[in-house]
């Protein structure tokens, strides 16, 4: 929040590059073992391939996120290396690879392994068709080069009627269950032994209400954006502060051990569906999809009249409305745009991030900096 845990040694650096390099290596372990195997009939080979290929691709695009610049800024800029086979104790760090081909990594699994996943899955923790088209909707906002592709891949995941897709009943009610239909992919928690104590976020994090963290606060402008009527306006002075950034807390999210975590939802589909349609001039869509979001939330909207740069900005503003507290939203969506982030002084820390700063993304770590030989202190000047 501060922007004070993003250097080199910071746990933050530590365990975000760690856990998506192991991630991506279990990756490259399951691909390559199911490749080589003779027990597997190529059905099924297709299927666990495919599966592999959309964890590496989506561990790759939250490591693109959170330690390189945009995309669009430079794509040559090389911070990530590229592993796509198993590594071994004797194995050397690859160098860093320019950020074009990262992407390039990202949007060939996606597009490779969608056509072999089934629609079908054994609970929403799991990897499917749906899910890969909703990343690969996800990844398309940030390379912005096609946006009929987003939006089509944006329509595969929420099935294709905005109406339908958005309806939800987890508003008001916690925002914890992974069977409400709006729930394209979450983490099921059962009530015992699938997380550590109190290290599930959002919901531990949010939650004033249960023993927990307790640890956020919304900003008095960002509540005001809501209208009364509006369900998502879950927002109220549980302390009685008169300190302004201490005023307000959200009941959106209820913490127990029993709470399941949003990872993707129909609703965000939609609203990349609404931003593609946007870019691709169809503004009559883009409105009647935003509305279709909108009028679910609230009784009382109205489709919206905005047209050029005013109706985008309505858009992130949706997206801001209906996902905080989930995907760092707004974070990411500034940082897509080259936009700045400016903190009011209702802010704990009223501190202002310009437009393509390098808050916007971390170093690199500094212990893969010691211990590959073919990546230098010099990436982190």
């Amino acid at each position: 929040y501060a922007h004070e845990n993003r250097g080199a040694s910071f746990r933050r650096v530590d365990f975000t590059w760690k856990f998506n390099y192991e991630i991506i290596n279990y990756a490259n372990v399951l691909i390559q073992g199911v490749d080589n195997s003779s027990d597997l009939d190529e059905a099924t080979k297709k299927e666990f391939i495919a599966i592999g290929k959309v964890h590496r691709a989506f561990h790759y695009f939250q490591l693109a996120l959170e330690f390189a610049p945009n995309y669009n800024n430079d794509r040559s800029i090389a911070r990530i290396p590229i592993y796509t086979e198993p590594a071994t104790g004797a194995s050397e760090g690859n160098p860093p690879s320019p950020l074009s081909d990262v992407y390039n990594l990202i949007l060939s699994d996606l597009k490779e392994a969608i056509p072999d996943l089934p629609e079908e899955r054994l609970g929403k923790s799991y990897i499917n068709k749906a899910v890969a088209n909703g990343i690969l909707a996800r990844v398309l906002l940030v390379t912005q080069d096609d946006w009929s592709l987003a939006s089509s891949s944006a329509r595969a995941a929420y099935g294709g009627n905005a109406s339908s897709a958005v309806v939800s009943s987890n508003w008001g009610n916690g925002f914890d269950d992974l069977s409400d239909q709006d729930w394209l992919w979450g983490h099921f928690q059962d009530g015992s032994n699938e997380s550590n104590y109190y290290w599930m976020s959002p919901h531990v994090v949010m939650d004033h209400l249960t023993l927990s963290y307790q640890a956020t606060y919304v900003n008095t402008h960002f509540r005001d954006r809501f209208s009364d009527t509006d369900k998502r306006k879950l927002f109220f002075n549980y302390y009685g502060s008169a300190t302004p950034y201490r005023e307000f807390i959200t009941n959106k999210f209820a913490f127990s051990f029993e709470a399941d975590v949003p990872l993707m939802r129909k609703s965000e589909m939609v609203l990349i569906d609404a931003e593609a349609q946007y870019h691709l001039s169809n503004e009559d869509d883009a409105r009647t999809l935003l509305f279709a979001l909108q009028s679910d939330r609230d009784p009382n909207a109205v489709m919206s009249t905005n047209t050029g740069q005013d109706l985008l900005d309505e858009i992130l503003i949706e997206r801001r409305k209906e996902l905080y507290g989930e995907l760092g939203v707004e974070w990411f969506d500034a940082k897509r745009y080259r936009l700045p982030i400016i903190r009011d002084p209702e802010h704990r820390v009223p501190l202002t991030v310009p437009a393509d700063s390098e808050l916007f993304y971390l170093n690199i770590l500094q212990s893969e900096i010691d211990a590959n030989p073919n990546m230098d202190d010099s990436i982190n000047n």
